[in-house]
């Protein structure tokens, strides 16, 4: 959603939005409710995230009027902004996750942002090969 939206603060709230229905959707996936304490820690980095959002934003905006970028390489820089915020997401989500969950995860078990951004990298190069052929 950030890579469609022209607005920092739009952008901002979206990822705020997001990030806390994905909190939410997460305590009621495993019936618990949250401290306040885990609640201020995650809330921590959902404002993270929205200034991480608005910066990349702000960044991406002047970068691209700076550099005269054409059609292709403003896509592309929303794209990266989009990719990059979402990987942000996926890293709140995993610990929130954590906070959530009632049973520690196994070290064998524990899902990793490593693994999340082999996956997705292994998506795009599929996309990639498929769209070349």
């Amino acid at each position: 959603m950030v890579a469609v939206s022209p607005l920092t603060l739009v952008d901002m709230a979206l990822v705020a939005w997001r990030s806390l229905a994905m909190i939410n959707r997460l305590c009621r996936l495993y019936g618990l409710e949250l401290s306040f304490i885990s609640r201020l820690r995650l809330f921590r980095s959902v404002l993270y995230q929205m200034a991480f959002a608005g910066a990349s934003e702000l960044a991406t905006d002047a970068g691209m009027d700076m550099l005269s970028l054409d059609v292709a390489g403003r896509i592309s820089a929303r794209a990266s902004q989009g990719l990059a915020t979402g990987l942000l997401s996926a890293r709140l989500g995993l610990r929130a996750q954590r906070l959530c969950r009632p049973l520690v995860f196994t070290p064998e078990q524990q899902p990793r942002m490593a693994d999340l951004r082999q996956d997705l990298w292994r998506q795009i190069r599929r996309l990639d090969t498929q769209r070349s052929t």
